[in-house]
């Protein structure tokens, strides 16, 4: 049997979501998908699906980093159109409706504005998903922690670490889920960090 040195994992995989990682092991996201990357970042979660023939997307509110992540599709998967990556806010993206296989959304949500501001993201992804297709998406919430943290005004709570982030909670995301007719892949999975933050994986696909 062929065995994958450890020492190569990295390299080959990059930093790419844990999260994520599993949704690739469960062989939802396959070559020749079309994926967006929204709140890409410079790519770290895209830098592998370029190699392995994904047809990746990417949007970010930041042209620095779309600077950057162009620049990684250019070394990762020159066929890749610059195009594909573009300066935007999340709730208003340039692609049509119904576009793609599968939408990302990893540590961007509680960047949100306001409760409209986080409803209009999840909406506008949703429309940018083809029917059966998937959202994966990782977020900061309240769940796990509801009275531990510092309440400023409405869903926003100073974190730990110092920023005030928007914070949904479970019954804003199950709200989400019946306004969107979303199925549930995986049940929510919340991780706690030191007590400091909880972080929501919320993994769903739009009706056929």
């Amino acid at each position: 049997m062929f065995h994958i040195p450890l020492a190569s994992l990295r390299a080959q995989f990059g930093d790419i979501d844990i999260y994520l990682f599993d949704q690739l092991l469960k062989g939802r996201i396959q070559k020749g998908m079309q994926l967006l990357d929204a709140g890409c970042g410079a790519g770290r979660n895209i830098a592998y699906l370029m190699q392995a023939g994904v047809q990746v997307y990417g949007a970010d509110i930041s042209a620095e980093a779309i600077e950057k992540v162009r620049k990684l599709a250019t070394e990762m998967a020159p066929t890749l159109p610059s195009k594909n990556f573009v300066v935007a806010d999340l709730d208003e993206l340039p692609f049509a409706d119904e576009k793609f296989d599968v939408v990302l959304c990893s540590a961007v949500l509680h960047f949100a504005r306001s409760e409209e501001h986080f409803k209009g993201i999840v909406q506008e992804l949703w429309r940018t998903i083809k029917p059966g297709g998937m959202l994966f998406a990782r977020f900061s919430t309240t769940i796990g922690l509801e009275g531990k943290l510092q309440q400023m005004e409405g869903r926003f709570y100073r974190m730990a670490h110092g920023p005030v982030w928007f914070l949904a909670d479970e019954n804003l995301v199950i709200a989400m889920e019946r306004e969107l007719g979303a199925e549930r892949l995986e049940p929510l999975k919340t991780v706690l960090v030191e007590q400091d933050r909880a972080m929501t994986t919320w993994v769903v696909r739009k009706a056929v």
